[in-house]
């Protein structure tokens, strides 16, 4: 066995045109595949994050009735103690309290429906990054009276920095809800329906405001890796007593998944187109490096090598193509993605349009999570393993008389 590998070996870099060529073609293969698989998950991911960060959050605890009846009435007090264990639970990076409701705003003869979210400001920045998106003004700070608003909602009820906003609602229990705010930012909110109807207030401020001291429609919870919310949600339900319950973005927003997952099944089709060319341009190479060597192997057969030793070296030359190939396919491939990953390409006209339309940044997004790297050397390994079936018969059917006058 050992002197087949040397033979495998030493074959490859007697011609090392031939075996560059052939193993280039792989690394080629291993990052087209990689290349395409990194832009199609980027995506993805770029749209759980632009709906997950700017609104959801990765998971939220809440009372069990709240997500079907999303009343003040099925809001509750979490204790810090539930706070500091969640916070706790391993891959937890963050959690904050939020107050959500409507209500009427308005300014002089115009008046609009407005959802408010009470928030914890430093915390809820860390979420959204919302603090970047102020146009005009400043951000919230803890213990503030004052509001921001959504672009469009302002500009629909014609105001600015520093005028103040009515709000008519119903707190907790039916108790009326009236008050004046004063606004002291308003931000560009990436969702335009959002920017359009969206109200920040503090969130002890949103509790004097509906009349629902210490309570909270839910706890926010983030990680830095949104494949993690199964185990996240399975953990942190441990810790909840009956009445409540933990929801994760997919429980919340299944249309995002679903969009997701048919896209995918889009892309996997096109990814299989993919590899059978990729199967086709290797399968030309090794046959024509074997179709190259016939007078060789009509020679070696002549001079007493058996066919299956011949195949045998051939079959680990085959190997050795493969797995260098793929080592550098994989490299190279990781490190190209990793600059795209943080250098996004810029989209531009009505691409940009439309993805700013659906609230996503107008860049095209990489992944680098390290499964669909390893995935593609994986397959284009076995796409070589499976080449290697073609030269090894071909020895078999090998005829010295033909062979030597190639």
């Amino acid at each position: 066995m050992k002197t087949n590998i040397k033979l495998a070996w030493r074959n490859l870099w007697r011609n090392r045109r031939r075996t560059i060529i052939a193993i280039s073609s792989i690394i080629f293969s291993v990052l087209l595949a990689s290349w395409m698989r990194s832009m199609q998950e980027g995506s993805y991911e770029s749209m759980i994050d632009n709906v997950v960060k700017y609104y959801s959050g990765y998971l939220q605890v809440q009372d069990s009735a709240y997500w079907e009846e999303r009343t003040l009435e099925n809001s509750m007090e979490f204790s810090s103690d539930l706070k500091k264990k969640i916070e706790s639970v391993k891959d937890v990076t963050l959690v904050s309290h939020r107050l959500e409701s409507f209500a009427l705003a308005a300014n002089h003869q115009h008046s609009k429906p407005a959802m408010v979210l009470g928030i914890e400001p430093k915390s809820e920045d860390r979420i959204t990054n919302i603090s970047r998106r102020i146009n005009a003004g400043s951000f919230l700070q803890p213990g503030d009276k004052s509001v921001v608003l959504g672009k469009g909602l302002a500009d629909f009820l014609n105001l600015n920095v520093g005028d103040t906003l009515v709000m008519i609602g119903q707190g907790f229990r039916g108790i009326s809800a009236n008050g004046l705010f004063p606004i002291k930012g308003i931000m560009a909110h990436p969702n335009p329906e959002f920017d359009k109807r969206l109200v920040f207030m503090e969130i002890e401020t949103a509790r004097e405001f509906y009349s629902a001291c210490g309570l909270s429609t839910s706890l926010v919870v983030m990680t830095d890796d949104h494949y993690q919310v199964d185990h996240l949600k399975t953990n942190i339900g441990n810790l909840l007593s009956p009445e409540k319950t933990v929801l994760t973005w997919i429980d919340m927003q299944p249309e995002i998944e679903q969009l997701i997952q048919s896209d995918r099944a889009g892309g996997i089709i096109m990814l299989a187109i993919l590899y059978l060319v990729i199967a086709f341009g290797m399968f030309s190479v090794i046959m024509m490096m074997v179709k190259e060597r016939r007078r060789e192997f009509g020679v070696i057969h002549a001079v007493g090598m058996k066919k299956r030793k011949m195949a045998i070296v051939v079959l680990f030359e085959t190997l050795f193509i493969g797995i260098i190939g793929c080592t550098i396919g994989l490299m190279v491939s990781y490190l190209f993605c990793l600059w795209f990953y943080h250098n996004p390409i810029p989209l531009a006209g009505e691409m940009a349009s439309a993805t700013v339309q659906y609230g996503m940044e107008p860049y095209m997004f990489f992944s680098i999570q390290p499964s669909l790297f390893y995935n593609q050397m994986i397959l284009v390994f076995f796409i070589s393993l499976f080449i290697a079936i073609f030269p090894v018969y071909n020895i078999y059917r090998l005829k010295i008389t033909s062979a030597l006058r190639a």
